[in-house]
C-alpha cells in the first residue's frame, strides 16, 4: 500500500463513529431492514503509483438505477464541487428525510463529516463527492443500484458517475462501480450536434459519440454542450460487511471510498402523529 493510501486510512480511523440505538442493543447487530448509508469519494492529488490509466472507455449507469432526490435546492455557488441535479428530483421539493428513502441527507445527518474535514485539511486529497441516505435493504434491493454523479470544474474538470448497491440475504454486501472521468471542452459540438449518433443521449449517459471508441463525451446536463472524456478510471469491488460498526475504505491507485451502513430506525409515522396529539393535547 502506498504513503496516501496509509495515510487516508488513518483518517479514516482517526474517528470513532457513533453508535446508533439499535447497535448498542444488540452487540452491533442491525435489528431493522433499513440502513444509512454513508458514502464519501476522493481521489489522491500526488498520486505516486505510477500506475497508467487504461484506455478510454464508454459505460452507462443502469436504466433502473434510483436517483436520490435533493432535500434542498440550495448550492454553495463558490465552491468547484457541485452535484447534478436531475429535472425528475425538481418535483419533490421537500421529502421527508426521516421515513423517505433515497433522499440525499443534509450535512447535519451525515455521519462521515469528521472524515470528510480531515481529508480536506490534507493537501495531498481532494474529496468529490459525499453522499447520505437512507433505504430499506433486503435480498431485492440489490437489484436496484442507486447513482453516484457529482462533477468538479476548475483547472481540472472531473465527473464522477457509477452506482452503488446494498442487499443483504445471510450478509450485508455493498457493490460498488464508480467511474472517475477527466474532461476537456469538446471542440467539435457544432458539428457532432448535427450527426446522428449511435446512442440516445441524456445527463444520465457516458457514452460514444462516433464510431470510434477513443471518441467518448458526456453531457453534464440535458441540452448542455458535450465534453470530451479524456482519462478514465473504474473502481469496482463487491464488499462484504461484517460488522456494522466498522467504517469501510476500499482503496485503488486513483481514488478512495469510505463507506458505513448504520442501522436506521425509521420512524411510524401514525406513532408519531399520535405523540404530536397527545403533546398538543396536554
Amino acid at each position: 500500500m502506498k504513503k496516501l493510501q496509509l495515510i487516508a486510512l488513518s483518517i479514516a480511523l482517526l474517528f470513532n463513529l457513533p453508535l446508533s440505538a439499535s447497535q448498542s442493543a444488540n452487540n452491533g447487530e442491525p435489528d431493522n431492514s433499513w440502513y444509512q448509508v454513508d458514502l464519501v469519494v476522493f481521489r489522491y492529488l500526488n498520486n505516486d503509483s505510477g500506475e497508467a490509466w487504461p484506455a478510454v472507455a464508454g459505460h452507462r449507469v443502469p436504466k433502473n438505477a434510483i436517483k436520490l432526490r435533493s432535500h434542498s435546492a440550495n448550492a454553495n455557488a463558490s465552491s468547484p464541487l457541485f452535484e447534478i441535479t436531475e429535472s425528475e428530483n425538481l418535483r419533490s421539493s421537500h421529502p421527508d428525510i426521516r421515513r423517505d428513502a433515497y433522499v440525499a441527507l443534509p450535512a447535519s445527518e451525515r455521519v462521515l463529516n469528521n472524515q470528510v474535514t480531515a481529508l480536506e485539511k490534507n493537501r495531498n486529497y481532494q474529496v468529490i463527492t459525499q453522499k447520505a441516505w437512507r433505504m430499506p435493504v433486503s435480498a431485492e434491493s440489490g437489484k436496484q443500484p442507486i447513482e453516484i454523479r457529482a462533477a468538479i470544474q476548475g483547472q481540472d474538470s472531473l465527473l464522477l458517475n457509477g452506482t452503488v448497491s446494498v442487499s443483504e440475504e445471510r450478509f450485508l454486501h455493498v457493490d460498488i462501480d464508480l467511474w472517475l472521468n477527466k474532461l476537456s471542452p469538446e471542440s467539435l459540438y457544432s458539428s457532432l450536434s448535427v450527426k446522428k449518433h449511435k446512442y440516445q443521449q441524456s445527463a444520465s449517459d457516458v457514452l460514444a459519440a462516433s464510431d470510434t471508441e477513443s471518441d467518448v463525451l458526456v453531457r453534464l446536463h440535458d441540452g448542455s454542450p458535450p465534453l470530451r472524456i479524456t482519462d478514465n478510471f473504474q473502481i469496482k469491488q463487491r464488499r462484504r460487511i461484517r460488522n456494522v460498526k466498522e467504517l469501510q475504505y476500499i482503496d485503488s491507485p486513483e481514488i478512495g471510498v469510505l463507506l458505513k451502513l448504520t442501522p436506521y430506525d425509521r420512524p411510524d409515522s401514525l406513532v408519531e402523529m399520535g405523540m404530536t396529539l397527545s403533546e398538543k393535547s396536554s
